[in-house]
C-alpha cells in the first residue's frame, strides 16, 4: 500500500539518503518526456511524423540514417536552455549523500550553482579522476550529459542508442556498483518516476534487486503519475511507493535544512574545521586519549599517539630540532624521507605529539581520503588572522603530491605561515616525483635510514625503563651486557631496519616470525590474511566492500574473519555512511613479506591483478587511487617479468578508468621498449587523446623520435640525423612547456649527446647543460645536481 509524503519525510534522513532522479524530476522545469523528445527527433531530423515513441529506438534508427551529430545536435539544443524551477531548486539544500540521474540536461548542476552548494558532476569515466580534488555532493549522470559526446569531438558520449548501451556497459555498471555500495548504509529515493516508463521500470527493478543481495536500506519510489495497478508490483519487490511530484516532495522536505559550515574559530582561537574536512583528519590531541597498544606496535604497527603518550617510543636524533623550528615558525614544513620500515610515521607522530602538548592545534590527514589544498589554505588564513598556529601531518604525501605542492608553495610564499606541515614520503616514490622548490629552499628535509649511536642508546634505555616494552624483549637479549646489545642492534639496524622493536630485538629472522604466525592461524583465516596482505602490498587501498566483491564474502562472514584475525588485520572507519571500512595489516613491510611467500607463483600473482581489475570501482575515490598505485614498478604490475602480461594489465586498467594518466604512461613506455614503432606511435597518440599532453607523454615523443632514428630500416644516415634533430627541437619545446619537470632537462642533454655521437659539434651540449644548471637553482631538487655533474663530466671529456 502506498505511503504518504509525511511518512516518507519522517522515515528518512537526507544526509543518509541517495537521490535517483528520473525524467519526471526535470519535466516541471520544461524538459520533454522521452516520448516527446523522440517525436521532436523525428520531426527535426527525419522531417517526418513519429514512427516510434521510444527514445532509444528513435535515436538508434535516426543515427544510422542521418548520422550521430544530427541527432545529438537536436538533443543538445533542446535541453541546453532549460533552467531549474520549483522543487528542483530545493534539492541542493538538503545535504543528500549523493545524487544519481538518468537525465542528460544540466538542471541539477544549475540548481546547485544557484544555491551556492558545491557539486561534483561525474558524466563519464573521464570525470572520475578530476573529482578527487573537489569538495561537494557527487552527481552521477548514469547516461552522460549534453556537454559530452563523441559527435562533437569529446572523448565520452551520451548513452542514448542501443549501441551506446552496449559500448558503455562497464561505465554504467560502475555507477550501479557505487550505488550498491552506498545502499549498505543509505536509503534510496527514486524521484520523478513514471510506472509506465519501461526503461525507468528496469532501473528501479535493478535497484530493488540489491535488496535480494543482502542490502538493508529502504527504497522509496516517488511516482508523479498515480498508477494503482503497477505500484503493487514494486511493493512486492520491497519498495515503498509514494504518489507525488517533485514540487510536492520538495515542499514536504522543506523543514530541517542543514547548511554546510565554513571555517570559524573557537573561543581559544583554534579553527572549527568545515564538516567536509573534519572526517578526513585525526585531531592529534583527541587521539592521545585512545588506549595504548604497545604489543601491536612491537608486532609491526606504527606507533599511535596513545603509544607515544605512554612513553613506549624512543627519540630520534633530529626530533628536538624539528619540534623547535616548527613551533617557532621558522620553517613552513619538515619532510621526513626514508624507505618502508625505518620509522617515518612514528617519528612524524612524535613531532606532532610534542607540538600538540605545547597547545598548538595539530591534525593528521587520513590517507584514505583525497587531499585538498584549498581548505587548508583557508585554515591558514583563519589562524593567521587570529594570531594562532596550527600543524598538519601528511603521511606518505607522494600519494597526493600535486595538491601537497600547492599547499607547500602557498606556505612558502608567506613570511611566517600560521599553518606548518610535517610530511613523510617513501624514498623510492619521492625521488622521481616533481616537488615544490619550497621543500628545499625553506623547509627541512630529514632522511631516515639506519639508527645512529644516540638512537641505539635511546632504544636500549626504552626497554630498560619501560615495563611494557621490557616484557616484549627476549630474555636472552636482556641478559646481554649493554655493550653487546649496542653492537647487535647496530648490526641489525644497518642490515634490515624495521619499525617493529620486537623484531629488532628478536634473534629470529623477521620472515621466520611472520611465517610462523601465519601457519598458526586456522586455514580458513590464512586465505583472507594472504589476500589482504597481497592487496595492500601491490598498492590497492583495501576496504571491506572490495574484499566482499573479490572473495565473495557475505556480510555475516565479515565479523567472523575480523575476530579470527584480531591483532593481525585491523578494520577502521573511512566513510561509514557509505559503507566503506578500511582493512590493513600492521605494516606495509609485513604485507610485502607475506605476499612474497604466499603469492610467489607467477601465474597466481597475475590472477591477483586480474581479480583486482575485475572488481575495482573507480567511482570510489580510494579505489581510483588504487588504479594508480597498482602500476608501481617495484611491488605492482611492474614487478611482473613478462612484458605482454604487463601490457595486457595496463590496457585493462585503462578500460576501467580511461582518464587516469599513470596506466597510460606505463603502457606507452612498454610499447616504446618492447613493441614496433607503429604500435608505440599509435599508443602514444591514443594516450594524448585520452588524457592530454603532460611531461611524461611529451618526453615519450622524444624517445619515439630517437627510436625511429635507430630502428627504422632502409633510410639514409642523413634522414636518421634529421629525426634526432627533430627530437632535440621537441625536447627544447618540452622544457618551455614543463619548466619544473627535471626529467625534461635530462632528455634534452641525452638528445644532444646522441647528436654528438652522430657527428654534431660537442658545443651543442653546452646549451642543455646551461638550461639544466639554471633550472637546478630554481627547482632545488638534489638529484638535479647529481645529474648536472654527470653531464658536465661527459662534456669535459669531449
Amino acid at each position: 500500500m502506498p505511503i504518504s509524503l509525511d511518512t516518507l519525510k519522517q522515515s528518512i534522513n537526507s544526509r543518509q539518503s541517495v537521490l535517483l532522479l528520473g525524467a519526471g524530476a526535470a519535466m516541471p522545469s520544461g524538459a520533454p518526456s522521452g516520448a516527446a523528445l523522440a517525436e521532436k527527433l523525428w520531426q527535426d531530423v527525419a522531417k517526418s511524423s513519429a514512427q516510434s515513441d521510444d527514445l532509444i529506438d528513435t535515436a538508434s534508427i535516426l543515427e544510422r540514417r542521418f548520422g550521430r551529430r544530427a541527432v545529438m545536435e537536436i538533443v543538445r539544443n533542446t535541453l541546453q536552455p532549460l533552467q531549474p524551477t520549483g522543487g528542483l531548486l530545493a534539492i541542493p539544500h538538503h545535504g543528500w549523500n549523493a545524487v544519481f540521474s538518468t537525465n542528460f540536461d544540466k538542471l541539477v548542476e544549475r540548481a546547485y550553482k544557484r544555491a551556492g552548494v558545491p557539486l561534483i558532476p561525474v558524466r563519464s569515466n573521464f570525470d572520475l579522476t578530476n573529482r578527487e580534488n573537489r569538495e561537494g555532493t557527487t552527481l552521477y549522470k548514469i547516461h552522460g550529459c549534453i556537454t559530452q559526446d563523441r559527435a562533437f569531438g569529446d572523448k565520452a558520449s551520451m548513452i542514448l542508442t542501443e549501441q551506446d548501451y552496449e559500448d558503455y556497459q562497464r561505465y554504467r555498471q560502475t555507477m550501479f556498483s557505487t550505488l550498491q555500495t552506498m545502499m549498505l548504509t543509505n536509503d534510496v529515493i527514486v524521484l520523478g518516476q513514471s510506472l509506465r516508463d519501461r526503461h525507468l521500470q528496469d532501473l528501479v527493478k535493478k535497484v530493488l534487486s540489491y535488496r535480494q543481495e543482502g542490502v538493508q536500506s529502504e527504497i522509496y519510489v516517488v511516482v508523479y503519475d498515480r498508477d494503482d495497478l503497477r505500484a503493487p508490483l514494486l511493493e512486492d519487490r520491497g519498495a515503498k511507493v509514494v504518489f507525488a511530484g517533485i514540487d510536492e516532495f520538495a515542499h514536504a522536505m522543506a523543514h530541517g535544512i542543514i547548511q554546510e559550515s565554513v571555517p570559524t574559530l573557537t573561543e581559544d582561537g583554534a579553527p572549527n574545521l568545515a564538516a567536509s574536512l573534519v572526517s578526513t583528519v585525526y585531531d592529534v590531541q583527541a587521539r592521545k586519549a585512545d588506549p595504548a597498544n604497545v604489543k601491536r606496535m612491537f608486532s609491526g604497527g606504527p606507533a599511535t599517539y596513545a603509544d607515544i603518550r605512554s612513553g613506549a617510543t624512543f627519540e630520534r636524533s633530529r626530533h628536538r630540532d624539528a619540534v623547535d623550528r616548527l613551533a617557532e615558525g621558522t620553517v613552513p614544513l619538515v619532510a621526513i624521507i626514508g624507505s618502508a620500515g625505518v620509522g617515518k610515521t612514528t617519528f612524524a607522530r612524535q613531532i606532532a605529539s610534542d607540538l600538540s602538548a605545547d597547545g598548538i592545534p595539530v591534525w593528521e590527514h587520513r590517507n584514505d581520503f583525497p587531499f585538498q589544498s584549498k581548505p587548508w589554505i583557508a585554515i591558514e588564513r583563519e589562524l593567521r588572522s587570529s594570531g594562532q598556529s596550527g600543524i598538519l601531518l601528511l603521511d606518505e604525501c607522494t600519494r597526493y603530491l600535486r595538491q601537497a605542492n600547492i599547499l607547500f608553495d602557498t606556505l612558502g610564499s608567506l613570511e611566517k605561515p600560521a599553518l606548518r606541515v610535517i610530511a613523510t614520503a617513501n624514498a623510492a616514490q619521492w625521488a622521481p616525483r616533481l616537488k615544490s622548490p619550497i621543500i628545499y629552499k625553506k623547509g627541512v628535509v630529514i632522511e631516515l635510514s639506519r639508527l645512529d649511536s644516540a638512537e641505539v642508546n635511546s632504544l636500549i634505555n626504552l626497554y630498560q625503563y619501560n615495563k611494557d616494552v621490557s616484557g616484549l624483549v627476549q630474555k636472552g637479549f636482556r641478559e646481554l651486557p649493554r655493550s653487546t646489545q649496542v653492537s647487535r642492534l647496530r648490526e641489525k639496524c644497518g642490515a634490515d631496519m624495521f619499525v617493529c622493536l620486537r623484531n629488532i630485538f628478536a634473534n629470529e629472522n623477521l620472515d621466520t616470525i611472520l611465517l610462523t604466525e601465519f601457519e598458526e592461524l586456522d586455514e580458513s583465516y590464512q586465505e583472507y590474511y594472504r589476500y589482504v596482505a597481497a592487496l595492500e602490498a601491490v598498492g590497492t587501498r583495501v576496504h571491506r566492500q572490495l574484499l566482499m566483491r573479490m572473495l565473495s564474502i557475505s556480510a555475516d562472514t565479515v565479523s567472523y574473519v575480523l575476530n579470527g584475525l584480531s591483532g593481525i588485520i585491523d578494520e577502521y572507519d573511512i566513510k561509514p555512511k557509505l559503507g566503506i571500512y578500511g582493512w590493513s595489516t600492521r605494516h606495509i613491510v609485513i604485507a610485502r613479506r607475506i605476499t612474497e611467500y604466499k603469492f610467489s607463483n607467477y601465474d597466481e600473482l597475475e590472477k591477483l591483478f586480474d581479480a583486482i581489475i575485475d572488481n575495482i570501482n573507480p567511482a570510489v575515490p580510494m579505489e581510483l587511487q588504487s588504479v594508480r598505485d597498482v602500476c608501481d614498478n617495484e611491488f605492482g604490475i611492474g614487478r611482473l617479468a613478462e612484458t605482454k602480461t604487463r601490457q595486457r594489465l595496463y590496457k585493462r586498467l585503462i578500460e576501467a578508468a580511461e582518464g587516469e594518466r599513470i596506466p597510460w604512461h606505463r603502457l606507452v613506455r612498454e610499447l616504446l621498449e618492447h613493441e614496433s614503432l607503429e604500435d608505440a606511435e599509435y599508443g602514444l597518440r591514443n594516450a594524448i587523446e585520452a588524457v592530454g599532453s603532460d611531461g611524461p607523454l611529451d618526453r615519450y615523443k622524444v624517445r619515439l623520435l630517437l627510436a625511429r632514428a635507430d630502428r627504422t630500416p632502409g633510410i639514409a644516415n642523413g634522414d636518421r640525423l634529421a629525426l634526432v634533430r627533430r627530437a632535440f627541437d621537441t625536447a627544447e619545446e618540452n622544457i618551455r612547456r614543463h619548466p619544473a619537470d627535471k626529467f625534461s632537462y635530462k632528455a634534452l642533454c641525452d638528445v644532444a649527446i646522441e647528436l654528438i655521437r652522430r657527428g654534431e659539434s660537442p658545443y651543442i651540449l653546452d646549451g642543455p647543460i646551461n638550461k639544466m644548471r639554471d633550472a637546478a637553482d630554481k627547482i632545488l631538487d638534489p638529484t638535479m645536481d647529481r645529474d648536472l655533474r654527470y653531464y658536465e663530466d661527459i662534456r669535459a671529456k669531449m
